[in-house]
């Protein structure tokens, strides 16, 4: 399967930031470089991230239960943060078409269980604030 360039996956995340049915109440930051979530026994990048959840994504068609554990690890900076409570919110696909292929793109909203100011201090060195 064909890999998109990031340009295909930062139009759709705009579009999808700037859409009236995205309501976060934190700021969200995109993550540091090399940051991932693992969950399910799958790798998604995350798209962006906050004191309350995180918006992830990854090729295919594999859905995720209604309530997950996941685990967010930094590769550059060498953070890892394991066994976080989540519940999903959103779960949209999108078909990227080019002129020989199709690929889908699952993007998933995961809001944080355990919300508070202990889990936002674990967050902060995921986001990049600057």
């Amino acid at each position: 399967m064909k890999t998109k360039d990031k340009m295909d996956i930062q139009d759709w995340y705009q579009a999808w930031k700037d859409s009236p049915s995205d309501q976060r109440r934190w700021d969200r930051y995109p993550p540091v470089e090399g940051t991932h979530a693992l969950l399910e026994g799958r790798f998604y990048w995350i798209m962006d991230i906050s004191g309350g959840g995180l918006a992830i994504y990854n090729y295919g068609e594999e859905a995720i239960p209604e309530e997950t554990v996941v685990s967010i690890h930094s590769t550059k900076e060498g953070y890892f943060l394991d066994n976080i409570r989540c519940r999903k919110i959103s779960d949209s696909r999108v078909v990227l078409y080019s002129t020989y292929s199709s690929e889908v793109i699952r993007r998933i909203g995961l809001q944080i269980v355990d919300v508070g100011p202990e889990m936002g201090a674990k967050l902060e060195p995921f986001m990049n604030r600057s």
